[in-house]
């Protein structure tokens, strides 16, 4: 079998964190009803003149600055001509000469650098509705702000294309530019792959890959071809450039259509926006956005508070776990103890709510209150996580909570004596084995007095109450 390497590029669609459009004031809102969220404007009427969104622009700069590009300061726009049935003026307004910014590069936690070629704006078209005999389009997205951001071919394997998706996806939340949700369309991603024999500098025929609704989904695909592509080329046949779908009920790419040719968009100067020049303040004002990054701040978790890579992975996988987690170490100063339960308790519920982080109404100081009720012993493991169940999407307040719930741990030997000697008389099974030898066997009166206590009990001095009693 030959030896080949890979050589993977991606372009990434990313929806700016706008309320309006690019070119009108209709609402970007991505619950409305269908066909709601339109006008003349992003319909594309006749006589209508679209007014750029300064919002965008100064989100669009952001992400420039964070992933390290030179910014043109000329702001041209030029209109990209095609026909789609989704996209209503039959072009649309974008970048393409004068990009905002070029020549960036991304970071990946291997180490590795991958550059990035170009970060430019435009506008989003429709979306199609495919039915069995009919089809429907939703113009809601047309005029939608994106910035699409496009890599060197520097990506060498699927997983490091998966790195680099995960990557830009923190830094572009971090930043406060793009929700970055695949699911409802705010982060898309093409890949273009091709293989080429080891260590030449010719590259091979580019296969682009479409339909990738997922990271793993987007590696999935790769890999797909990367097997399907050195096969072709093992046996002596031919890669053709083409546009492939990825089928992941399937787990393989099918053929979309042929690309021998490169399509003519006959790209011209959007006559209805004027040129015009960013001044240094706005870029200026948007460095502040990004002085730290998932990376810088990943670095100062594990040397600041001391724990561990793996926690501080979960911690940094999301900015509003990294904000909570700093919020509630400023008020209870016990940073191992606040991840611990972040990452177990707390992620527990929140994984359980449909639309996550956002049902969280729990303060991070309240929040920090019960690990430091835990941690002090006024609750245990079942009572604390029954205090946070109660006030996670509420925020109640948490001592009226342990009180109205009569949940303050009982730790007295006084109150729970009578209760260790009930349980060994209610348990003689137990009992024998403990007495015999099975250390493990004292587990199960703990879970006896437990019970008894409504899991109110300290267990540490209940399992010390049983062991003083059963020697005696």
């Amino acid at each position: 079998m030959q030896e080949f390497d890979t050589v993977i590029g991606l372009e990434v669609h990313v929806q700016l964190n706008t309320n309006s459009k690019i070119f009108c004031s209709c609402s970007t809102k991505f619950e409305n009803p269908a066909n709601s969220n339109i006008c003349p404007v992003c319909c594309g009427y006749p006589g209508v003149l679209p007014v750029f969104n300064k919002q965008a622009l100064l989100l669009a700069i952001r992400v420039a600055l964070a992933l390290n590009c030179k910014i043109n300061k000329k702001i041209y726009f030029e209109r990209k001509n095609y026909f789609y049935p989704d996209l209503p003026k039959n072009y649309q307004i974008s970048q393409y000469k004068m990009p905002l910014g070029e020549g960036g590069a991304l970071s990946l936690p291997t180490e590795k650098t991958i550059g990035i070629t170009r970060v430019h704006l435009e506008e989003d078209a429709g979306k199609l509705i495919h039915k069995e005999n009919y089809s429907l389009v939703d113009l809601n997205r047309t005029g939608t702000p994106l910035l699409e951001i496009v890599s060197n071919p520097d990506i060498t394997s699927p997983q490091d294309a998966f790195d680099y998706l995960s990557s830009l996806k923190l830094i572009l939340q971090y930043i406060g530019a793009s929700e970055c949700n695949m699911e409802k369309g705010s982060l898309r991603c093409d890949a273009n792959i091709s293989l080429k024999n080891k260590g030449a500098s010719t590259l091979g025929v580019k296969v682009e890959l479409k339909n990738m609704n997922t990271f793993k989904g987007v590696r999935d695909a790769l890999e797909y071809e990367v097997t399907r592509q050195s096969k072709t080329l093992d046996e002596g046949g031919k890669i053709f450039q083409e546009t492939r779908l990825w089928d992941a009920d399937r787990q393989k790419t099918e053929v979309m259509r042929s690309k021998e040719e490169a399509h003519d968009y006959r790209y011209f100067p959007e006559p209805d926006l004027l040129d015009f020049f960013v001044e240094e303040e706005f870029i200026e004002n948007e460095k502040q956005f990004v002085k730290e990054l998932p990376q810088d701040r990943h670095k100062r978790f594990l040397s600041q508070y001391k724990l561990q890579a793996l926690d501080v992975d979960v911690l940094i996988s999301e900015k509003f776990l990294a904000d909570y987690f700093e919020e509630a170490v400023k008020e209870f100063n016990e940073p191992k103890k606040i991840c611990n339960f972040i990452i177990g308790p707390f992620l527990e519920q929140v994984n359980a709510f449909p639309d996550r982080f956002q049902s969280v109404k729990l303060s991070a100081k309240n929040f920090s209150k019960i690990v430091k009720y835990f941690s002090n012993g006024l609750l245990n493991n079942l009572t604390a996580k029954k205090v946070l169940v109660l006030c996670i999407s509420n925020n109640s307040d948490i001592d009226e909570i342990i009180k109205n719930e009569g949940l303050s741990q009982v730790s007295g030997e006084a109150e729970l004596s009578g209760l260790v000697l009930e349980a060994i008389k209610e348990s003689p099974k137990a009992v024998k084995e403990y007495t015999e030898g099975k250390s493990q066997a004292i587990m199960f009166l703990v879970g006896a007095v437990m019970k008894k206590t409504k899991g109110k009990a300290n267990p540490k001095v209940v399992k010390e109450l049983l062991e003083k009693t059963l020697k005696r």
